[in-house]
C-alpha cells in the first residue's frame, strides 16, 4: 500500500515601512486686497426769520482679513471713521449757506509666497476735503465741521522673515462765521492729505 505525508509548514513574514512626513512648501503665493472709499456732499441753507438748520453725515468702516497656512501667514486691518456737520444758528434773519464736500479713498494690497518666496505690501490713502461757509446780513453763527481718523495695519510672514505696516492719518476742519445785523462773512477751506507706503522683500 501506498503512504503519503504531507507536512503542513506555515511561514510568517512581517515587512514594517516607516514613512517620515515632512512639510511641502510649494511655490504658492497669497493675495489679500481691501479696498474703501467714502464720498459725501453736505449743504445746509437758511435764509428770512430766524432758526436752526443742520445736517450730518457720518461713515464707519473696519475691514479684516487674515490668511495662514503651513509655511506663510498673513493679516491686514482697516479701520475708518469719517464725520461731516453743518450748523447754522440765526436770531434775526438774513441769508446763510453751509456747502462741504468730501472724497476719501484708500486701500491695501499683500502678496505673500510660501517657504522662501518673496513677500510684496502696500498701502495708501487719499483725503479732499472742502467746506464753505457763507452769511449774508442777520444774527448768529454757522459752523462748519469735517472730521477723519483711519488706521491701516497689515503684516505677512513666511520662512524668510517677516514685515508689517501701519499707516495712520487724522485730519479736521472746523470753519465758523458769526456777527450781527448788515455784516457780510465767508469762509473757504481746503484740504488734502495723501500716503503711500510700499514694502518689497524678493
Amino acid at each position: 500500500m501506498f503512504k503519503a505525508t504531507v507536512f503542513c509548514s506555515t511561514v510568517l513574514m512581517l515587512s514594517c515601512v516607516a514613512v517620515a512626513i515632512i512639510p511641502d512648501c510649494p511655490l504658492n503665493f497669497k493675495l489679500q486686497d481691501q479696498d474703501f472709499t467714502i464720498g459725501s456732499l453736505n449743504m445746509v441753507l437758511l435764509t428770512g426769520a430766524g432758526g436752526v438748520a443742520t445736517n450730518m453725515n457720518t461713515a464707519t468702516i473696519f475691514q479684516t482679513q487674515q490668511d495662514q497656512k503651513l509655511c506663510s501667514w498673513a493679516n491686514q486691518n482697516e479701520v475708518v471713521t469719517f464725520v461731516q456737520d453743518g450748523t447754522i444758528g440765526a436770531t434775526c434773519g438774513g441769508s446763510w449757506l453751509i456747502g462741504q464736500q468730501a472724497l476719501v479713498s484708500g486701500g491695501q494690497l499683500q502678496l505673500v509666497g510660501d517657504g522662501c518666496g518673496s513677500k510684496v505690501e502696500t498701502q495708501g490713502l487719499l483725503v479732499g476735503l472742502g467746506q464753505e461757509v457763507t452769511k449774508i446780513d442777520g444774527t448768529g453763527a454757522a459752523t462748519a465741521i469735517h472730521s477723519l481718523g483711519s488706521v491701516q495695519q497689515q503684516a505677512a510672514g513666511n520662512s524668510g522673515g517677516t514685515m508689517s505696516e501701519v499707516n495712520a492719518v487724522a485730519a479736521g476742519q472746523y470753519s465758523v462765521v458769526s456777527g450781527g445785523p448788515s455784516t457780510t462773512g465767508k469762509v473757504v477751506a481746503g484740504l488734502t492729505v495723501g500716503t503711500s507706503q510700499t514694502q518689497i522683500d524678493m
